[in-house]
Formats: structure tokens, sequence, C-alpha cells
């Protein structure tokens, strides 16, 4: 009973990580309320192959390579890079009146997808402090006493599919939904969430250039 609870808690600790709103978020949204939900599906792929790599590293003892600071500047670098790259295309669609279409190559594209959402997974190393924080909480309270590999493995695969869950639902919910939006609105979303891109990638690159120019 012990070890279903432990299971049942890393699924949800899994699917409650994936509730802020960021940029793989974002992807997902733009493509499910435009209608390409299989479009949206590899996103999420792509983001659970990039955090199921990123607890491996937390759990099976490389993660100090993780805090070398020219390591995470050029990681900041990288994800500044890609977002900026999403959010120019998105305003770029969403302010076209007249041509805007649900039909745009870079959310209908599914290899593309699952590219964005391993690369934008894979630029957010934070990710290994959240699966250590995780474990040590569950050890804190008791729903594991030792962390063997088989305990590990079991909490990266719970904690993956919790995280893919809800990003699942929000996709489905709002490839439903859609239909009650109208082109003019989905156009301003989509404006909206290209703004926000652009923002986290500026803020992305000045934290990158922080981290190259802080003194030893």
């Amino acid at each position: 009973m012990e070890y279903f609870f432990f299971v049942v808690a890393a699924f949800m600790l899994g699917f409650a990580s994936a509730v802020p709103v960021g940029p793989v978020q974002i992807e997902v949204i733009k493509r499910s309320i435009s209608g390409h939900l299989k479009s949206s599906v590899m996103v999420i792929l792509g983001a659970m192959v990039s955090d199921a790599v990123y607890g491996a590293i937390a759990f099976f003892g490389i993660a100090p390579f993780l805090r070398e600071r020219m390591v995470m500047a050029v990681f900041w670098l990288c994800g500044g890079t890609i977002l900026i790259f999403l959010g120019v295309l998105t305003v770029k669609n969403s302010l076209r009146a007249h041509e805007f279409n649900r039909n745009s190559k870079h959310l209908r594209k599914k290899r593309w997808a699952f590219i964005g959402g391993l690369s934008l997974s894979a630029t957010n190393p934070m990710m290994v402090l959240w699966w250590l924080l995780g474990a040590r909480l569950f050890h804190e309270v008791g729903l594991i006493h030792d962390f063997p590999a088989e305990v590990a493995t079991t909490f990266l695969i719970a904690g993956v599919i919790g995280l893919a869950s809800y990003l699942a639902l929000l996709s489905l919910f709002l490839h439903w939904a859609k239909r009650f939006i109208s082109e003019s609105k989905i156009r301003h979303i989509n404006l909206g969430f290209g703004i926000v891109l652009l923002l986290i990638g500026g803020y992305f690159i000045f934290s990158s250039v922080n981290y190259f120019f802080q003194p030893y």
C-alpha cells in the first residue's frame, strides 16, 4: 500500500509541475486551439523525453555537471534563441489579419513539433533541481526510505507520466473548445503568446549574458 501511495504521489507531483505556464505549455496551447492535436501531442512527447533525461541526470549522478556556470550560460542562450525564433514566427503569423489560418506550417508539422517540445524542455536544466527536490520531499514525509535504482526509475516514470497527463488533458480540452473561439480571438491569443515567448526568450538571453560575464 505504501508503494502504491508513492507511485500516486509521484504522478501527482509530475502533474502539478506542469501547471505553471511556460514555453512548452504555450506551444501546446497554440497548436491545440488552432486544431493541430497531433502536433500538440508531439510537443508533449518531446517534452516527456527531455524531462525523463533530466530525471535520469538527477537520479543517476551527473547533476553537478549542470551546476557549471558556463554550461548554464549555454543552456540559457540556446533556450532564449529558440524562444525568440518561435515568438517571431507566432507574432508574424498572428498579425496577418487576412491571411491567418489554422494550417500554419510551423504549427502543423509533427516532426518539428517533437523537436520543439524536446528543445524547449532541454533548455530548462532547472528540471534537475525539481526532480531532486521531489525525491527529498518524499523522503521527508516517509514515502521512501532509501533511493535504489528501481525506486528512482519508478519515481521518474510516474512523474513524467503525470507531467504529460496534464499537458494532454489541456490539449484535448482546448482542441474541443476551439469550436467556440473565433478566428479573430485565436489570432489575438497567438499574438499574446508570441509576445510572451519573446519576453521569456529575452530573459533567457539576458540571464545567459549575466552567466557569461559573472566574475569567477
